[in-house]
């Protein structure tokens, strides 16, 4: 064969090589057969494995193993060894942060076709880190404050015409507690105080409340603390809750589910499958229970909630596993499957083309839905994290054991807190 002939040739299957790799189906070569996923033990591991199951299904001679989230939720040991998933599907707070600034996040908003998924995604519910989009937000949860119906009535209360003041809901509270000793007015998860700074997000709200969503822990660079500041209220909120223990058991083992709770102010939309298991049978909302917006200090202010949920992040591998891991992301943010894991997961829709779905039309849901447009991110950073525990700690000084005056809460707060981010 002459050179010239080779030459031909060669051209063509260069040619034929590069036109290949231009086909829209042609990223497959580059992704890997198979990807780690990390999830939650429980419901989630269930949903995640048909999701998976469909994925394979799709695309047959991959395999997606699912395996169990670390204790804590700390994947940094496991990336320390080099045997890092590659997506985790984690909860929205400090941990994104902490991944992203040790470089261990794929940039999302980076990736092929991120941009068009993105824009499919209510704005309120994703925030850049470090200045680019490194988590997908999956499905969210609210807070909102549920009360029991049968108890308002039991108090001379009106059902229909929840507290939306700090001063009724007080009123209410003390009203509910005084039916009997083995009833009580309000309850909050004390003993979560020191299981980390994500309890903060269940107490957020109220605080957001306070300053009306001036404030919330750090400033906006995450260098320094901003709740001591006045307008930010902190101490109008250790007020109130003080007030507000006095009316509530010292725990949650006297739980909103056993009927000796008035109102909680911290259910979240995910809590909805523990209304099956309440005490004699289930609660129904809008019968046994209604669901209104947290109080605010004043008559007609706005109630504020703490978007919590869930969030895909690909960690980094090496390019082919990535993109696989990408491809997966992908699959599960179309609305058949995104709305399968927030139906059966007890999540809100990040999707703004699922908020019209019948599903979220139920008047038991709509409360939820409509409060999704008032919700404010959680701070995502380590910085934050260690803050909101060195507040939980004074709070639980302050508040539940009453071992620290009210109104020095806040300065003890900004100190401990000042202490703890200067030692990082």
């Amino acid at each position: 064969m002459s050179t010239r002939k080779n030459f031909r040739l060669l051209v063509i299957a260069t040619l034929l090589l590069i036109f290949t790799l231009a086909l829209p189906g042609a990223q497959a070569q580059d992704m890997a057969d198979s990807i780690r996923v990390s999830v939650v033990a429980g419901a989630m591991q269930e949903t995640m494995q048909t999701l998976a199951d469909a994925y394979m299904e799709a695309n047959p001679g991959v395999e997606v193993t699912l395996e169990l989230e670390p204790e804590g939720g700390a994947f940094q040991a496991l990336i320390a060894a080099g045997n890092q998933p590659d997506l985790i599907i984690t909860s929205l707070g400090p941990q994104l942060g902490t991944l992203v600034a040790q470089d261990v996040a794929v940039e999302l908003g980076a990736l092929e076709g991120a941009e068009d998924l993105f824009a499919t995604i209510a704005p309120e519910t994703v925030t850049e880190l470090s200045g680019g989009l490194y988590y997908m937000p999956i499905g969210i949860d609210v807070t909102m404050m549920i009360y029991n119906r049968d108890l308002f009535e039991q108090a001379g209360l009106d059902p229909d015409v929840p507290p939306a003041t700090w001063d009724e809901f007080l009123a209410a509270a003390e009203a509910i507690d005084n039916l009997g000793d083995d009833i009580y007015g309000t309850v909050f998860w004390n003993e979560a105080l020191v299981w980390g700074g994500w309890y903060w997000n269940m107490l957020q709200p109220i605080y957001l409340n306070a300053n009306q969503a001036e404030c919330q822990l750090l400033n906006r660079l995450g260098t320094d603390i901003v709740f001591d500041d006045e307008e930010c209220n902190l101490q109008g909120f250790f007020e109130f809750m003080q007030a507000a223990q006095q009316f509530a058991p010292p725990t949650m083992e006297t739980n909103f589910f056993s009927r000796q709770i008035g109102m909680w102010l911290q259910y979240g939309y995910s809590w909805e499958p523990n209304l099956e298991s309440a005490a004699g049978e289930p609660m129904v909302i809008g019968e046994d229970v209604s669901v209104a917006p947290v109080p605010t200090p004043e008559q007609g202010q706005t109630s504020f909630t703490t978007l919590g949920g869930r969030a895909g992040v690909i960690l980094r591998t090496d390019p082919a596993r990535e993109a696989r891991a990408w491809d997966f992301l992908q699959f599960m943010m179309t609305d058949e499957n995104n709305l399968t894991f927030i139906t059966e997961l007890g999540y809100l829709p990040t999707l703004t083309s699922l908020r019209e779905n019948d599903y979220f039309q139920e008047p038991a849901r709509q409360p939820f839905v409509e409060i999704l447009g008032n919700g404010i991110l959680p701070e995502q950073s380590a910085a934050a994290e260690r803050a909101a525990v060195e507040v939980q700690a004074v709070y639980q000084q302050a508040v539940v054991e009453g071992s620290l005056a009210v109104e020095d809460a806040v300065a003890e707060a900004a100190e401990r807190a000042r202490g703890a981010l200067e030692a990082e």
